[in-house]
């Protein structure tokens, strides 16, 4: 809030916010220090999310490359917003065993259900007793995968948000999703992939937009200063 007030005074007579969402609380792990958060459905989110420690992978994912174009957008990144309600007395009325088959990964410790801890690797080849994938093939985990989506991968930087009630006296909640990527085409591959996901049950996109994000300033320079130049 501090931020967002001293940049609206300073752009004062020269740029108005148009639209703001409050939010609170990261949605996903952004570094291997800090512990995966909690979504409104309770489950822990952004395991497999791309971590600042990952330099390499922050480079082939994020950044744009100097052969991407354009080239004032070199070092900088593609932002997708999206605001996605979250159906929650829905989901609440689900049962446990089911939540959990729709994420693909247990309530408590966040493990796949293919075994495992938390980081363990998911395993979508391993089947129960009666023979059946234990991660469905319609779960949330296994539809974002990178494997099933050409290896791409999205840093995810999301809020939560709740804005009341609506006329029905349902919570207004839900996700605020942001994420950073080289490419649009690497969103769209893994949102096209969850046009499948068992999750849309339980979730409605209401609004999305799309920004080209500029590298940061140079040292005596500003943000910005490789598209006006």
């Amino acid at each position: 809030m501090h931020a967002i007030r001293n940049l609206s005074r300073i752009a004062f007579g020269r740029a108005a916010i148009r639209w703001s969402q409050l939010g609170f609380g990261r949605t996903s792990s952004t570094s291997t220090s800090q512990a995966t958060p909690r979504n409104l459905f309770g489950f822990k989110d952004g395991t497999a999310n791309v971590k600042a420690e990952e330099g390499a992978a922050v480079d082939e994912h994020v950044w744009v490359q100097a052969a991407d174009g354009p080239a004032w957008l070199t070092g900088g990144s593609y932002l997708v917003a999206r605001k996605i309600r979250m159906l929650i007395e829905t989901w609440d009325r689900a049962a446990l065993g089911e939540q959990e088959r729709v994420i693909g990964r247990s309530k408590g410790e966040g493990a796949p259900l293919s075994g495992g801890r938390e980081f363990s690797e998911l395993d979508f080849a391993a089947k129960g007793a009666t023979g059946a994938p234990l991660i469905d093939a319609s779960a949330h985990v296994r539809r974002a995968h990178p494997t099933v989506n050409g290896g791409a991968r999205l840093l995810r930087r999301g809020y939560n948000f709740v804005n009341g009630s609506d006329e029905l006296g349902r919570l207004d909640a839900g996700l605020f999703f942001l994420s950073f990527q080289r490419s649009p085409e690497h969103f769209i591959t893994v949102q096209r992939s969850l046009a499948s996901d068992n999750l849309n049950e339980y979730i409605k996109h209401v609004g999305s937009a799309l920004f080209a994000v500029p590298p940061g300033a140079s040292r005596g320079g500003w943000v910005g200063e490789t598209l006006f130049a």
